[in-house]
C-alpha cells in the first residue's frame, strides 16, 4: 500500500484560525469533518495528523505545528519516516487573487516562508493547491496575511474550500499515475479563475462538476 501526505499549512493556536494564512489548515479541518477522521499530535513530528484509506492509498493529513517559517522541519521527517509516494501542499498564495486555485508541482516558493522551509529540508518536488488570497491594500503582507478574511471573502470561502476538497480527492485517486499527468488533471479540471462577476469558475466547469459528484462517492476507511 503506498502512503501519500497531504500537508497544510498555517500557524498552531486560535490566534491564527481564522486568517488567510492559515488556508491550508482550513481545507483540512474540512477534510477531517467530511472524511471522519480527527486529528490528533505526533509529538515526534511536532505536527497534528490524521489518517485514512483511500483505495489502495494509505493518506496522511499533516498539520505542522512549528509555525509557518518553520514547516519543513514537520514534513520533511515525516515524508522520509513514511516512505511518502507522493506530498500534497496546501497553502495561501498572495501573487493571485482571493477566489484562484493553482496547481503546481516544484519549482520556486515564490517568497512563501513556509514553502521556503519545506524546500530547504526536502527540495521542491511536490504538488502544491496555491489558493489565492490576494494583496492587502491598506497592509504590509505580514499583516495581511495574519488578519482575518473579510465578509465578502467569507461568503464564498465555505464554496473555495470544498472545491479545494475535491481537488485534494481526485489527487488521492489518481496517485498510481505519473506525477505529470496528475498535476495535468487537477490543473484542467480543478483550476479557479475569478471572472468579473466575482463568481468562481471552473476552466472546464463540465468535468469538474462530473469529477466533484464521483469523489463524492469515494471509498475510504479509516485508519
Amino acid at each position: 500500500m503506498s502512503c501519500l501526505l497531504v500537508a497544510g499549512l498555517g500557524n498552531p493556536s486560535a490566534k491564527y484560525q481564522n486568517t488567510r494564512h492559515n488556508v491550508g489548515f482550513m481545507v483540512l479541518d474540512f477534510l477531517s469533518k467530511e472524511l471522519g477522521f480527527d486529528f490528533s499530535l505526533d509529538k515526534k513530528f511536532n505536527a497534528e495528523v490524521g489518517v485514512v484509506k483511500i483505495d489502495s492509498h494509505k493518506v496522511f493529513f499533516l498539520k505542522p505545528q512549528t509555525f509557518m517559517n518553520l514547516s519543513g522541519e514537520a514534513i520533511a521527517p515525516f515524508v522520509r519516516y513514511f516512505d511518502i509516494t507522493h506530498t500534497f501542499v496546501i497553502h495561501d498564495d498572495i501573487d493571485i487573487g482571493f477566489g484562484n486555485i493553482r496547481f503546481k508541482y516544484g519549482g520556486s516558493s515564490g517568497g512563501h516562508n513556509g514553502l521556503k522551509s519545506i524546500d530547504s529540508h526536502m527540495g521542491d518536488t511536490y504538488f502544491r493547491l496555491r489558493f489565492g488570497v490576494g494583496r492587502g491594500v491598506d497592509k504590509n503582507v505580514v499583516e495581511y496575511v495574519l488578519s482575518d478574511f473579510n465578509i465578502q471573502e467569507r461568503e464564498q470561502l465555505d464554496r473555495l474550500i470544498t472545491h479545494a476538497k475535491q481537488a485534494v480527492m481526485s489527487f488521492c485517486n489518481m496517485a498510481q499515475y505519473p506525477k505529470e499527468h496528475i498535476l495535468a488533471y487537477l490543473q484542467q479540471h480543478f483550476t479557479l479563475k475569478m471572472s468579473q462577476s466575482t463568481a468562481p469558475q471552473a476552466q472546464n466547469t463540465q468535468s469538474s462538476v462530473a469529477q466533484s459528484s464521483q469523489m463524492q462517492h469515494t471509498r475510504f476507511t479509516q485508519g
